[in-house]
This record gives C-alpha cells, sequence and structure tokens, in this order.
C-alpha cells in the first residue's frame, strides 16, 4: 500500500495506486491555471486566489482520512466526498474575511455558484477549531493567504454597476472550475489531459476560407444572386478592420450570410487577436446545414459543433473515437477556434449557476460571436440578454454580429428597451445597400385575402398546386389542414407533415424526402404542412408558400422558402391567410400577431424595404415586458440559482419520450434496460425524442414505460405521417415548435 502524504487533494488513479496528488501542487497548479485564465480579460490575481484557496478544507484531518480510507477501499474517485466532509466552506469563509466577491465562487466550485443568504449562513456554522486547523496547516505548507491589495482594485476597476459586477464574478468562477478540473484530470487521467492539444487557430482558418472564396469567384455565373452575394462578402472583409463591437448583418434569403458572416469573424479575430468564432443559431436543423457549408470548406476538424443532437462520426472506427473524444473535452470549455451551437446553449449557460454550464464561459471572451437569426430571441428575456452581450462587448473584447434578414430594433436607450446604446451598432452591410440587395432579391409577390378561411377553403387553394409550402401556427392547425388534404385521397405518398410531434431523425427524414421532390432537376408532387419549424433558415425552395397570419419577421422568414434561388422565369407565390378555425399562441406571439394585423391593412406595405421591421419591432416591444421572469433584480443580488431558474429560453413544462423510430433505437433502450442509464446515452436517444406538454404527459401514464429514472418509452401510437398522436388534449400552443 502507498504511503499517502500529510496533505492530498485527490487518491492516486487506479492504473498508479502510489500517485497521490499532493494538496500544495494541486492548490498551486489551479491558482496559477486559474490566473491565466483570468488575465485575458484583467483579473488575473483575483483568479489566482480563486485558485490558491478553494480547496483550502482539504487540510481538514477528517478530509485526509478520509482520502485514506478511499484508497485502501479501492476507490479512486473522492467525489461523493463533497456530501460526507465538506471542504469548500473553509475556503470560501477566508475569502469572505479577506475579500468577500470570491466567497461564493469557492464555495460553489462544486455544487454551482449558490444563493447568497444561504452560503453565509453556511459560512457563519462552520466549525471554528477546524477552521483553525485548517488555516495553521496552509500556513505550514506555505500558502499565501492574505489577497493583495492590487487584487481586489481590479475588480473595482472592471465592474461599474451591479450587472457588470456579477458577470465578472461568473467568469471568475468559470476560470476556476476549468483550472480545477483540467488539473484534476491531468491527475487522474493523463490520456484525455494530453489530447486537449488544438493544431488549429482563428488565424489558421482565415487563409483556407480565403483561398475557398477566391475558387468559388472564379467559377460562378454572373447572376444577380452572385452580383448580391459578391457585394455582401466584400462588405464583410471590409468591416471586418473596424474595432471591436457590435454589427449587423442584414442580407435578404439567400445573400450568402453564412459563409460572408464567417469571413467577418475570422477576419476580424485575425485583424484583433481574438481567440475563438462561436455561431449561435436557433434551431438545429440550421445547426446542421450551417456546420456543413463550415466543413466544406475549413475541414471536419476546425468546426466544433455543440448541440444536444449532434450525431457522431462515421467512416474510421479509430479515426472517429479520437474525434469524438477530442469533441467531447472540447465542448466542456468551448477550447476551440470555431463552435456552432445553439443559442439556448449560449445563453442558458451565460445566466447558469452550475460548474458544468458555467465552466465554457471565460473561452467567450476575446471572441467573436455570431448571433444568427436574431429576431428569434423572446422578447420576454430581451432586458437580460441585452445586459449580458453588452458587459461582454464593452469589457471583454468580445464583437457581437446580429445576424439575420428580419432585424430587430435593439438600438437605443428608451423606457421600455435598454438596448445597446444609439449609434454603437455599426451596419455591415451599408444601408443604401442593403436596401438595394433586398430590392434585387425579391423573388416572391405577397397576397393577403380580406376574407377569413376555413380549414376546406386552406385545402382547397392548396389542393391546386404541384408543390406548396403550408405553415401553420400551432401543430393543431397543421393536423386540421392535413386532415382536410388527405379527405378523399387514396395517395399520400406526395403529402409530407413536420412539427415537433415528430422525433428529430424522422424530421430529418421528411426534409430530405421534400427536398428530393422539389429538386428542380427532377421535380414531383410535394406538399408539406409544417409548423414554424421550418421557416427561419431552413433550405427549401417551393413555388409558392401558404402562410397563416402571424407576426411580421414570421411571415418574411417563411417567404424565404418561397422561389429561393430565384430559378423560376415568375416571382413565387405567397399568400398571407387568416385561418377561421386557427388559434394563435397566447403572450409575446399574439402581440406580434396583432402588431401585423395593423400593419397588413397599409395599402403601402413595401415587403422588401427592411426599414419595415425596425418600425415593427420597436412598437412590438412597446406592448410587452421585456423582462418578464424578473430576471435582472435577482442577478443584482448574486441570487445565482434564482437566475438559473429563472432564465429559461425554452419553457421546462414539458417532459421528452423516446419514440423507437422505425426500431433505430432499440439496441440503446435494451442497454439501458439491461445496464441502466450510462454516459452517452441521453445524447444517442435525443434524435428519437417527442417533448410532450405536462398535460399530455400526465393523461398518457399507460401509453409509456419507465425504462431508466427519467427516461420514457412511448408505447403509444406513432404514424408515419403524423408522428406522435395524445389524444384530443393536445395541443394548440407549443414553444417547442420553435426550436428543433
Amino acid at each position: 500500500m502507498a504511503i499517502k502524504p500529510e496533505f492530498a487533494a485527490h487518491t492516486p488513479p487506479q492504473a498508479r495506486s502510489d500517485d497521490w496528488h499532493p494538496l500544495k501542487a494541486h492548490l498551486s497548479k489551479v491558482a496559477r491555471l486559474a490566473g491565466s485564465l483570468a488575465k485575458k480579460f484583467g483579473a488575473a490575481e483575483l483568479g489566482y486566489y480563486a485558485g490558491l484557496w478553494h480547496d483550502l478544507g482539504k487540510y481538514n484531518p477528517k478530509f485526509q482520512q478520509y482520502l485514506k480510507q478511499c484508497h485502501e477501499a479501492a476507490i479512486a474517485d473522492a467525489a461523493s466526498l463533497r456530501e460526507k466532509v465538506p471542504h469548500a466552506s473553509y475556503g470560501a469563509k477566508l475569502a469572505a474575511a479577506q475579500f468577500q466577491p470570491l466567497a461564493p465562487l469557492i464555495f460553489g466550485h462544486h455544487a454551482g455558484l449558490p444563493q447568497q443568504a444561504y452560503m453565509n449562513n453556511r459560512l457563519a456554522k462552520v466549525d471554528q477549531a477546524v477552521y483553525g486547523e485548517v488555516i495553521k496547516a496552509a500556513e505550514v505548507e506555505g500558502i499565501d493567504l492574505a489577497i493583495a491589495a492590487t487584487a481586489a482594485q481590479k475588480l473595482t476597476a472592471i465592474a461599474q454597476d451591479p450587472y457588470s459586477f456579477e458577470l465578472l464574478l461568473r467568469l471568475l468562477f468559470s476560470c476556476l472550475v476549468d483550472a480545477d478540473y483540467l488539473d484534476t484530470e491531468t491527475h487522474f487521467d493523463p490520456d484525455s489531459a494530453s489530447q486537449r492539444r488544438h493544431t488549429l487557430a482563428v488565424a489558421d482558418l482565415w487563409p483556407i476560407l480565403e483561398t475557398a472564396q477566391q475558387q468559388l469567384v472564379g467559377s460562378a455565373q454572373d447572376t444577380p444572386v452572385n452580383r448580391v452575394r459578391a457585394e455582401v462578402y466584400q462588405a464583410c472583409l471590409d468591416a471586418a478592420l473596424l474595432d471591436p463591437g457590435v454589427f449587423r448583418l442584414a442580407v435578404p434569403t439567400g445573400g450568402g450570410k453564412t459563409r460572408s458572416g464567417l469571413a467577418f469573424a475570422l477576419r476580424h479575430g485575425v485583424k484583433h487577436g481574438l481567440d475563438r468564432v462561436i455561431v449561435a443559431v436557433p434551431y438545429t436543423s440550421i445547426i446542421e446545414q450551417t456546420v456543413e457549408v463550415y466543413r466544406d470548406i475549413l475541414g471536419r476538424d476546425a468546426v466544433l459543433e455543440h448541440h444536444s443532437a449532434v450525431k457522431p462520426d462515421e467512416g474510421n472506427e479509430e479515426d472517429a473515437r479520437s474525434r469524438q473524444a477530442q469533441a467531447r473535452l472540447a465542448t466542456q470549455n468551448w477550447d476551440a477556434p470555431l463552435i456552432v451551437t445553439t443559442t439556448v446553449q449560449l445563453f442558458e449557460s451565460l445566466f447558469a449557476n452550475r460548474t458544468s454550464r458555467c465552466r465554457k464561459l471565460h473561452n467567450i471572451v476575446n471572441s467573436v460571436i455570431i448571433l444568427d437569426e436574431v429576431q428569434t430571441l423572446p422578447a420576454g428575456l430581451l432586458e437580460p440578454i441585452l445586459s449580458i452581450l453588452k458587459g461582454l462587448c464593452q469589457q471583454y473584447r468580445v464583437s457581437l454580429v446580429l445576424c439575420t434578414a428580419t432585424q430587430p430594433a435593439l438600438e437605443g436607450e428608451t423606457p421600455y428597451l435598454q438596448g445597446f446604446a444609439a449609434g454603437t451598432v455599426r451596419d455591415i452591410v451599408p444601408k443604401p445597400l442593403a436596401k438595394q440587395h433586398f430590392a434585387a432579391l425579391s423573388r416572391v409577390q405577397y397576397a393577403v385575402p380580406k376574407d377569413e378561411w376555413s380549414w376546406a377553403e386552406v385545402g382547397q387553394a392548396v389542393g391546386q398546386h404541384d408543390q406548396a409550402l403550408v405553415i401553420l401556427n400551432t401543430r393543431k392547425d397543421a393536423l386540421a389542414v392535413l386532415d382536410e388534404l388527405t379527405t378523399g385521397e387514396e395517395n399520400r405518398d406526395h403529402l409530407f407533415h413536420l412539427s415537433t410531434l415528430l422525433c428529430g431523425q424522422h424530421r430529418r427524414e421528411v426534409l430530405q424526402a421534400v427536398r428530393e421532390r422539389i429538386d428542380p432537376q427532377n421535380p414531383r408532387p410535394c406538399i408539406l404542412v409544417s409548423t414554424q419549424v421550418v421557416e427561419a433558415g431552413v433550405d427549401l425552395d417551393f413555388p409558392v408558400v401558404y402562410r397563416a397570419a402571424g407576426p411580421l419577421d414570421r411571415i418574411v422568414q417563411a417567404a424565404g422558402r418561397c422561389n429561393r434561388e430565384g430559378r423560376r422565369a415568375e416571382k413565387g407565390q405567397v399568400i398571407v391567410f387568416r385561418p377561421q378555425e386557427g388559434k394563435v399562441p397566447p403572450g409575446e406571439y399574439r402581440k406580434a400577431f396583432e402588431e401585423t394585423a395593423i400593419l397588413l391593412q397599409r395599402d403601402d406595405l413595401n415587403w422588401d424595404d427592411p426599414a419595415i421591421f425596425e418600425m415593427y419591432f420597436r412598437r412590438l416591444y412597446q406592448g410587452l415586458g421585456l423582462d418578464t421572469h424578473e430576471v435582472q433584480p435577482y442577478r443584482e443580488v448574486w441570487d445565482f440559482p434564482e437566475v438559473a431558474q429563472r432564465f429559461k429560453l425554452i419553457p421546462d413544462d414539458t417532459t421528452a419520450v423516446v419514440v423507437n423510430y422505425h426500431g433505430l433505437a432499440s439496441d440503446r433502450i435494451q442497454r439501458i434496460r439491461r445496464y441502466g442509464l450510462r454516459s452517452g446515452d441521453l445524447r444517442a436517444l435525443q434524435p428519437y425524442l417527442v417533448n410532450l406538454r405536462d398535460r399530455e404527459f400526465k393523461e398518457t401514464e399507460e401509453l409509456r414505460e419507465p425504462i431508466a429514472p427519467g427516461v420514457w418509452l412511448w408505447q403509444g401510437s406513432y404514424d408515419d405521417k403524423l408522428g406522435i398522436s395524445v389524444g384530443s388534449s393536445a395541443i394548440v400552443r407549443d414553444p417547442t415548435d420553435l426550436i428543433i
């Protein structure tokens, strides 16, 4: 049996039974690493002391005795120890006396950032005698227990108000957590630690894109679309040389914003020495398209996908395992040059309190963030979102790109919206040029029938076309239109349906089948009935689109699926109809619907003028609460758990069930039944999940089987056209329709 040192941080790994992790070495290494990470934003000393003191509680003799017992019992992971011999309170108590803002970081470095009253209550109950032993032992080992005066000055220099103060604490917490994880990983799993070496940087990616663009331009035909794309690309290159800050990229559908936005970000990053580009998109369907574009240009290893539906690599098994391992490690802390993720992952991490979510935050510093389809950000959370984005841009060398064809009004400080300061949001494509682009790429005509339409009339109108897309406001409305279209139809092969009633794998197959049928080289009949899941960024091109009246930006986004490539001799047709029987979801969506109804009455409405969206969004924001969950007041008082609970981009009133779609999930289901839930199981099941609202979930108890804690297997019906069937209780409103 190996001899344990007097003070250890961790037991030996099982493979090396004599390799204890000395406590002083761990504290010193974490301090240096956390300080190095925090140096990026001028807080190196604060990061250093947070790291140096985070595990002071391990000088407790009881903790050391427990480590010895763990090793003797051949347990190489003392993670459960924090429940039996808590150690975070001792370093937090010292921090509270020396420099209080460090206390919650140290107190929460395992369990998560705490609520202040709870932490103070716990610190007040720390045994003074044991605390004295801990401090004495740390002094004997030469641990610096007095914070430098210059360290405290750093915090007040960076943080000017309660929100910037709270953001700084989050970023310092991220530095501490990542440093602690990295040093612990080096001790327990040196092989994984060695895989955290990246050979690519932003500066390496930019010349690859530049070369690919020259090749593309050299082979491109001289068409109006390609001329617009070339002008957008050049505007992005020109704007990339400007100082970091907030930028607006307004490009009409088909204008090449995915490629041009990346060019701006990479060239801007090279110009200003930024570390990474983070592309955040609202829908995983767009992520898959975006990642495919980026990887075609830059190579597979250049792009890190971080979202719940990411699929395993295929091909050479050994190489695939290596790539997956590296990607898994990189997603923990976003240590990669180009990251494609969801807006949910980005913002819920920025407002999180758990260590796993917060670990990556320091790597947002010194980066370019592209918010694609920025108009999809929920109005009820705009105030906290804009607050934290402004903080990142003002203090942490973040450049932000607001990217969409339907730009929301996020600039200016008014009684109803504290947006980016007037004049600080710079247009990558100058407004006069952007207006020309929208006019040049006008590929559809809009029609707004005066009378309301019954579902029968919708079905009759749609049935006149060989190819058409119909977009409804709710899943229930989509099912009603499907019912009309299938009445009397013997062959349903040309009829397709998309909504969150379908699992992800089913939706992907539907989109693939639809794309094959609307291919202009081999066109076949195709009617697609969908909810809003197809509106933003999904690459579809129909000759006609029927859109139930809804928010203005949604209508225009729907029009982006009509004559998308401009190949047709005549303009595409977009018919905006008002359903007699349809229902509009309440809240923000209904308010947007009402504002749009007013605009639709105007005879001079110019659908191709991007300026209409600024007017529309300003009116919309005036009538809505922009912090409806009261996130900001809890940020002011450092109530981190409450902030995390209140900030939800997707309402958490749903429960997922597993659909064994065509038997594709059988192997994983059987493995869970036999061995229980293991690492990677939930991610593997993601393509086969359908979310049920709370009421639907309760009413279908007899139709689902628990196969692991919190994992339910759907035993009810699942239709190859309609998806999951939950009976008459469905489905007037489902916010998950907005997120694939």
